[in-house]
């Protein structure tokens, strides 16, 4: 098959990314490329060692390359997904989640509310005020871990513009990689998230998987429950913070960074399982052998 794969800021050449975007474009080009499918990928300059590489001006100018192909994946930002996955299902098959649930995980309040009405823990989240206490304000529209602040408020405060306030919770930082046909789902390892606490911002650094914790039938449990009402196809994300019960504080319906390393303990190619997927034939489990991290740059 002929596959394309679009990585927002390898395609813009976006230095706030690229080394992320790297990380991820590598490990699916270079995964189909050893199933033997004929892989494109639009780049602005960095080149990879596999697949074949299209010169890049504009990531979304860009997707018009997948006309060629016989399926395709965008990696994007959050506020940006729904409408790169718009113009790659109207050019070629879709092995990422349909645009209607790409927009509701885009928007973290819409999001949390869905979760929160099938009885998913998720923490109080709040748009107008916040009251006395520990709280947690990001973008309501956002990417990874990117503007993400801890606040103590000792009174009423108000909320900027654009942003949501969740209430903190201690825990530990996991997140669940899944990959979901429109039948079933399979869940493929808990990973620890590598996060730094710094004044106040919160910043993703990296990840360790597999990752052992004592309610893990629980937290997958969870997890696959968010994919399946989100809607979420082909690979995906939740993160949690794993306390008294797990957390769910964010759904990525996308390909994530923990990607690299889940893909290295496998004990099948992540790309076959993505197309499996898109086939609705997901194998029932899939076994992983070693461990692995992905440490990002200082």
């Amino acid at each position: 098959m002929r596959i394309f794969v679009a990585e927002y800021a390898v395609a813009n050449n976006d230095v706030r990314f690229i080394e992320q975007g790297m990380l991820m474009l590598n490990t699916l080009v270079a995964s189909f490329s050893r199933s033997r499918h004929t892989v494109y990928y639009p780049t602005a300059g960095a080149r990879l060692s596999c697949g074949h590489a299209l010169p890049s001006t504009s990531f979304f100018k860009s997707l018009a390359f997948s006309k060629n192909c016989d399926a395709g994946m965008v990696i994007a930002p959050d506020e940006l997904l729904k409408e790169a996955t718009e113009i790659l299902e109207e050019n070629t098959c879709n092995l990422g989640s349909p645009p209607d649930a790409v927009h509701i995980c885009a928007d973290k309040l819409a999001c949390t509310q869905v979760l929160q009405q099938h009885d998913l823990p998720v923490p109080r989240t709040v748009v107008n005020c916040m009251t006395q206490g520990d709280w947690v304000v990001k973008p309501r529209f956002g990417c990874g871990s990117e503007r993400i602040n801890k606040v103590n408020v000792t009174s009423t405060q108000k909320i900027p513009n654009d942003t949501v306030a969740t209430e903190y919770i201690k825990g530990e930082h996991i997140s669940v990689s899944l990959v979901a046909s429109n039948s079933s789902i399979l869940p493929l390892t808990i990973n620890r998230q590598i996060i730094h606490h710094n004044r106040g911002s919160i910043t993703y650094h990296g990840n360790q998987t597999p990752f052992e914790v004592e309610n893990r039938e629980e937290v997958i449990g969870i997890a696959s429950k968010a994919v399946k009402i989100l809607g979420c196809r082909g690979y995906a994300g939740v993160d949690i913070i794993n306390s008294n019960q797990p957390c769910i504080v964010d759904v990525n319906p996308r390909a994530t960074t923990s990607i690299v390393s889940v893909s290295q303990i496998l004990t099948g190619e992540i790309a076959e399982l993505i197309l499996q997927a898109k086939n609705d034939i997901l194998p029932s489990k899939i076994d992983t052998l070693g461990s692995a991290e992905m440490i990002l740059s200082e």
